[in-house]
């Protein structure tokens, strides 16, 4: 918005440096008289990539002083580490989580390379060839976030900081020439209550002698959002702990197998950490930049859960989520946001693997092109096992996929992983949902014994915990009452689950894929008694890896592996089957549990998510 009207003192020669020299006249001195009383036409301009065409020129001139889904600039939290100068302590001692945290490209004064360049969006002063020797300017950043954000000003083939990282001072000279600038944030939107993520660039023109405002002209720059990918699109990195177990490098061995047979560009990291649940521990997450033919400049974001150690410890985060600082480089940044002082029975809800998303769809004329989260938590009468309000606040203020909540209360474990799960199919709503389902377990298992395989054996040769024999029939199962009661519970749960996801989404029973596996009771709820196979890993359209279900093998087939391929079958899905009792399923946790991925990024780009 260009304002030629004088508006008052705004800014003392002080502020902008307090030395002449940045008000160069460039050889056009003049007499002090003409200065003063010279006409003033400013032709002067303040761009930035308001179009979204990742090119700053005369195009992106309308509209610029607001921000919607069709027109707005866009810029980064430059939090990567481009030139790998943070330390990053594999001891996990050595370092404190704050002192990790806070260490990026944004915490110094420099644009380190031409790596970190890209990460900074541009902005330009036009050139105004007759830019008067009395008009000198400045460059600066209001709003609630102004402290966020960093100037650049390009000097000598170099861009450069100054004293007040968010004002630049313009010398005559600097207005005839035109300046190419640069913006970058120290941090991503952590609570919209405090910022929504906007910040006013405002190009300011002053008269020398009189620090008196004659002009301003003023862009609206948005900073981008950190989106969590959806499963529509292909996996490009897994990630596994790695232990030291036999149990471990069988299972790493055949998961490295099945992403190869996946034809995937698909790479494959091990993580040397005592924690078997890289699920949990962190979720890859991205934000993005327009760039230049319409594509998206992408910094990863891995974000650390927010599981504090409840007992004393001098690490108040999860040990394995400091793997965050390992990942973090090149276009690889780190988040860890959390609160202390939670109930030590609600830290299960701050695991990742309880932060999921729904695909994108459109519902009554709404659309979410990015998809939604899909979160659990306990139900409002329970006010201590919820989840923690500062990481909600900060995923609720990225504005770009909106939460839907499931009671997960009932699970021992309370992850909405353990019931729900998403693929990508070729269909008008482009995916279907994978819902846990005990009432069809049970009604296959006593189909199965009506047709005389009552003796055939579950879980055979497997053992639970202090070896205790896991071995049963179809008969002895259908039997026990305990499980049969608590599988009658877990069905109405879902069924609640259910009646929210259709609610929210629109979902039709035609989009379902029931997969039948049984629950268990335990001290803090139900967990799965067979492996359940809905928390399963989505490579890509053509695969899944699923826990094996060591279901009861009649004529010749597992029933259970049988149903979930015959069920995927027509989407073109194929299953991989990867054992993971001794592991996982005997600690709660199954495939999607046990593995964690970044995927390619949504190709509708979140800024015209509104449209």
């Amino acid at each position: 918005m260009k304002t030629p009207a004088p508006l008052g003192w705004l800014l003392s020669l002080v502020m902008l440096g307090g030395c002449s020299a940045l008000f160069d006249s460039g050889g056009d001195t003049g007499s002090n008289s003409d200065r003063l009383t010279a006409p003033f036409e400013p032709h002067v301009d303040l761009l930035a990539d308001v179009n979204r065409d990742g090119v700053v020129d005369e195009r992106d001139e309308a509209g610029e002083e607001t921000w919607s889904a069709e027109r707005g600039a866009i810029f980064l939290a430059n939090i990567d580490d481009d030139q790998k100068a943070c330390p990053f302590s594999p001891s996990f001692t050595q370092l404190s989580d704050e002192q990790l945290a806070g260490c990026n490209d944004s915490q110094d004064t420099e644009v380190n390379g031409e790596e970190d360049l890209k990460d900074l969006a541009r902005l330009r002063v036009a050139p105004w060839p007759g830019a008067p020797s009395y008009a000198v300017g400045s460059v600066s950043v209001t709003g609630a976030g102004s402290d966020k954000v960093r100037l650049f000003k390009r000097m000598d083939g170099e861009f450069l900081s100054f004293r007040i990282a968010n004002v630049l001072p313009l010398s005559a000279r600097d207005l005839r020439e035109g300046v190419d600038l640069a913006i970058e944030a120290n941090d991503i939107v952590r609570d919209a209550a405090v910022w929504d993520g906007r910040v006013e660039v405002t190009l300011t023109i002053y008269h020398v002698d009189r620090p008196q405002e004659l002009f301003r002209d003023t862009v609206m720059m948005r900073v981008a959002p950190v989106v969590l990918f959806h499963h529509l699109t292909p996996v490009r990195n897994v990630y596994v702990s790695r232990l030291d177990t036999e149990a471990s490098a069988l299972f790493r061995e055949d998961l490295g197998g099945a992403l190869v047979s996946s034809r995937e560009p698909t790479l494959f990291s091990e993580f040397a950490v005592d924690d078997l649940w890289a699920q949990d521990y962190f979720e890859p997450a991205y934000m993005a930049l327009p760039t230049e033919g319409g594509g998206q400049h992408v910094i990863q974001v891995n974000l650390r859960s927010a599981n504090v150690n409840t007992n004393e410890r001098p690490v108040p985060l999860r040990e394995a989520g400091r793997i965050v600082y390992w990942l973090r480089g090149r276009d690889q940044a780190a988040v860890q946001q959390y609160q202390s002082g939670l109930s030590p029975e609600s830290q299960t809800l701050n695991s990742m693997g309880n932060t999921e998303v729904i695909p994108p769809y459109e519902k009554d004329g709404v659309k979410y092109p990015l998809g939604r989260l899909l979160r659990g938590r306990g139900p409002d009468s329970e006010p201590d096992f919820q989840l923690d309000p500062s990481f909600t606040r900060m995923l609720d203020a990225q504005a770009v996929q909106p939460v839907v909540y499931l009671d997960t209360s009932w699970l021992a474990v309370a992850h909405v992983d353990e019931t729900v799960s998403f693929l990508p199919v070729d269909s008008p709503r482009g995916w279907i949902a994978l819902v846990a389902d005990p009432a069809l377990a049970r009604r296959m298992l006593m189909d199965a014994r009506a047709r005389g395989h009552g003796e055939a054996k579950l879980f055979e040769g497997k053992r639970w915990v202090l070896e205790q024999p896991a071995e049963m029939t179809v008969s002895m199962l259908l039997d026990h009452a305990g499980v049969m009661d608590t599988n009658a519970m877990a069905a109405l749960e879902i069924e609640e689950q259910l009646a929210v996801l259709r609610e929210e989404t629109g979902i039709t029973d035609a989009e379902l894929v029931r997969v039948p596996f049984l629950f268990q009771g335990s001290t803090h709820g139900a967990t799965a008694l067979q492996p359940g196979t809905v928390n399963l890993l989505s490579v890509s359209r053509s695969l899944v890896i699923a826990p094996d279900p060591h279901g009861p093998v009649i004529d010749g087939k597992d029933l259970f592996k049988a149903q979930l391929e015959q069920a995927l079958a027509p989407h073109g899905i194929r299953v991989h089957w990867s054992d993971t009792w001794d592991l996982y399923h005997v600690g709660g946790g199954e495939v999607h549990c046990a593995t964690n991925a970044a995927r390619v990024p949504s190709p509708v780009k979140w800024w015209e998510g509104d449209r």
